[in-house]
């Protein structure tokens, strides 16, 4: 094989997880969860972290994405009233960032729930090289 093909098969997304089932069920629920609330696929680890290695990385990695977009979206909202504040009202427009980029943070998790769901392996850009 030439160096190509290894890294190809390096990358692979394949899991070994049957599409539909009960893992990739849950590891779509873990990142879907954002929709509902952040306890999701924190109660999802905890029921799975001993049963499946595939389910708990996605539910951390789930649990891991929707803690960082609830942190950079609070410390957005108070730098861009800051930006308000200093700039006489003109920052208080930055906020109208916030919707679209709330909208694109649950897209990209819903996206990773189908991934899951599919029974491919799913990793956040930055996120699951951390975990």
């Amino acid at each position: 094989m030439d160096s190509e093909t290894k890294t190809l098969e390096k990358l692979s997304t394949s899991s070994g997880v049957k599409e539909g089932s009960d893992e990739a069920l849950m590891a779509a629920l873990a990142h879907a969860g954002i929709i509902i609330t952040i306890i999701v696929p924190l109660i999802i680890w905890l029921l799975k972290k001993d049963e499946s290695e595939y389910v708990s990385f996605q539910a951390k990695q789930a649990l891991g994405y929707q803690i960082a977009v609830i942190v950079v979206g609070f410390v957005a909202s108070i730098v861009f009233f800051v930006l308000g504040v200093v700039t006489l009202g003109l920052g208080f427009t930055l906020y109208l960032l916030l919707f679209p980029a709330g909208l694109a943070a649950i897209v990209y998790a819903l996206y990773g729930a189908y991934v899951c769901y599919k029974g491919e392996d799913f990793r956040y850009i930055v996120l699951a090289d951390m975990l």
